[in-house]
């Protein structure tokens, strides 16, 4: 049996809200604490939960190697929230700011919450996964506890801490925006991207790896990262994302626009109006004209082929800013057949969008884009 855990904690009030600081004993926190990873439920990308990126048995390894050396630290929390119903909080006498935290199991209608799953890990799994097998090792972990967190704030914590460090992937962060409860242009092009994913005899129809993976269980190969798709169409929205996010958290509304701003950023307009289905249609229309151009190319699951992949798609997703503006006047929605009579004139073939001629990366995107600008006469 697991006995309750107690430390001493300092309350930090952010924006986000109220979080404890202390520290726990590595073997004491393994004890209660649990992890979640988001996967495919049922093998399939139509539904996901959870939210930590998958171990890395490696990474675990090389920390846990670490950890036994004489001067190993971990100076940076490892994050937990816990539910408030197993949690107690006295204050210190005379110290403002400081408690005494009683961490233990609890009753919810009759079941019981077991001590063992008290301590959600947010972040710092690797961290804690290097101490399995070796409870005699002496290491204090500082922790910082969030009491009562939901799943939106969960998911905004972790997508917060990792989004700038590299090793976590970026469609994973973008995935875990389904959990968000404020709209934000992040938020809105991902559930657009969810949606061409998905949508029966579609252009992008499960060509899109959820999570930054391929599915294995879809019998294809899926070309494109979710975070590519969402960075592409994202530009069309705004150049200040992350701050239309924060106004949105605030609800403070969108800024003001000026009345042409559409043109810089074509989707803005239904952005700022809650039309996303616009957006939807808009981008629909725009690769499926390109699907009917060109079939063999964009079909193809054949090595050495850009155009469904990120070569191509960050070239076909920037020309569509310019092709929409030679076809409207103002904000609307164009058929196919417009996006059509605009690539139509386009002399490059299937056999042209290969690696060779188009190098991966920014410089065969921007070679690409060119080409299709010139030859489109725009």
């Amino acid at each position: 049996m697991i006995e309750p855990v107690k430390i001493g904690v300092m309350r930090v009030v952010q924006p986000i809200g109220e979080f404890y600081i202390g520290s726990i004993p590595q073997q004491k926190l393994l004890q209660i604490s649990y992890t979640e990873v988001r996967s495919f439920i049922d093998g399939t990308q139509k539904d996901l939960a959870g939210i930590q990126r998958e171990r890395s048995l490696k990474r675990v390894r090389e920390i846990s190697e670490y950890v036994r050396y004489g001067y190993a630290t971990f100076p940076t929390s490892v994050v937990l929230a816990i539910d408030e119903r197993m949690v107690e909080l006295e204050q210190v006498t005379g110290c403002d700011g400081l408690f005494q935290m009683t961490i233990s199991e609890a009753e919810d209608d009759g079941a019981i919450l077991p001590l063992s799953r008290a301590a959600f890990i947010i972040d710092g799994q690797h961290r804690l996964a290097a101490f399995e097998g070796d409870a005699d090792l002496d290491f204090d972990i500082n922790v910082s506890i969030f009491v009562g967190a939901d799943l939106s704030d969960k998911a905004e914590i972790f997508g917060r801490v990792n989004l700038a460090q590299t090793k976590v992937n970026r469609s994973l962060v973008y995935d875990l925006l389904s959990y968000s409860k404020t709209r934000s242009p992040h938020r809105t092009m991902h559930e657009v991207t969810i949606a061409l994913n998905r949508e029966e005899g579609g252009p992008f129809e499960n060509r899109i790896k959820r999570l930054g993976k391929a599915d294995p269980g879809m019998g294809r190969i899926q070309t494109l990262a979710q975070a590519t798709v969402v960075d592409g169409l994202l530009k069309h929205v705004t150049s200040e994302a992350e701050r239309e996010r924060n106004r949105s958290f605030l609800n403070l509304g969108a800024p003001r626009r000026s009345q042409d701003s559409w043109r810089n950023f074509i989707f803005q307009p239904f952005y700022d109006d809650e039309e996303d289905e616009a957006i939807f249609q808009i981008v629909r229309n725009y690769f499926s004209a390109i699907q009917g151009k060109w079939p063999t190319a964009w079909n193809t699951e054949e090595k050495g082929y850009i155009l469904n992949r990120t070569t191509g798609y960050n070239a076909l997703a920037r020309f569509l800013g310019d092709a929409y503006l030679s076809i409207c006047d103002k904000p609307r929605v164009p058929g196919q057949q417009e996006f059509w009579e605009v690539i139509e004139p386009i002399s490059l073939r299937a056999g042209d969008f290969t690696s060779e001629n188009f190098l991966p990366g920014s410089s065969g995107s921007g070679k690409l884009y060119r080409a299709l600008m010139a030859e489109a006469r725009l």
